[in-house]
């Protein structure tokens, strides 16, 4: 096991190595941390690492992880974006970090020009979240059982087991995809109903697949990003009818 002693020592040896500072920096977050200077040293110890290496996700990812924790979402997001082009598309946790802090910058007052992409994940995380409420409003701690099919939760398991270790404890709709969607709404129409026209959204869904593929994997498209954001708004109107906002 790497301890802060020896990694410290490791870059006093080889302070041009950008994966030590990024062992130190991951070994640092998963300890308590007593003040702000803790914070500040270990965002440092990120930058570094990415500084030595611009190729390196990883402490991509774990800079904007911090950066959110620390409340400084605008300053997370690219961190996340970039990551995700770089080519951990199927990231679950970085896309779920992206869409909170796109989610955050999108309100009123966030200032935020939601571009194909931005509304791809909002649109999704808003989906997510309209089956797990509904469904836990149903069937209460046993949902995920209880509320979706067989076929669907054990490919979302396959997918954590086979994504990256730190995924291995990550919520297991992260890992579900627009077809699993329209799976779960229409296999519990009777919960969905009230609040959606089932066969249509479920029709939406299906063909929203592709076009996720296609945008994160930036094939060029023309059409379809404005479907993403017509739908994006659309189902923003259903999530504030859950929530009772209307």
């Amino acid at each position: 096991m790497q301890t802060e002693e020896y990694l410290k020592g490791q870059i006093k040896k080889n302070p041009r190595d950008p994966m030590t500072y990024y062992y130190l920096g991951k070994e640092l977050m998963g300890k308590p941390l007593k003040s702000i200077e803790s914070l500040t040293f270990i965002e440092k110890l990120f930058k570094q690492s990415i500084n030595l290496g611009p190729h390196l996700w990883a402490p991509k990812i774990m800079l904007g992880e911090l950066l959110y924790k620390m409340g400084r979402l605008k300053e997370a997001e690219p961190y996340f974006k970039e990551t995700l082009k770089a080519g951990l598309r199927d990231s679950s946790s970085v896309r779920e970090y992206l869409t909170k802090c796109l989610s955050q910058s999108s309100q009123p007052g966030g200032n935020h020009q939601v571009s194909k992409r931005d509304s791809l994940y909002l649109f999704e995380n808003n989906v997510r979240e309209f089956i797990r409420n509904l469904l836990e409003e149903s069937y209460g701690s046993n949902w995920w059982r209880k509320g979706v099919p067989q076929k669907v939760r054990a490919k979302c398991a396959s997918r954590r087991e086979e994504g990256l270790e730190e995924e291995r404890e990550v919520d297991l709709l992260l890992f579900a995809d627009f077809y699993d969607y329209r799976l779960i709404i229409e296999g519990n129409k009777t919960i969905f109903s009230s609040f959606i026209d089932t066969k249509d959204w479920c029709s939406k869904l299906q063909e929203m697949e592709p076009i996720r593929n296609a945008i994160a994997h930036n094939r060029p498209l023309t059409n379809a990003p404005i479907r993403v954001r017509d739908y994006h708004f659309s189902f923003q109107k259903v999530i504030d009818k859950v929530k009772g906002k209307v």
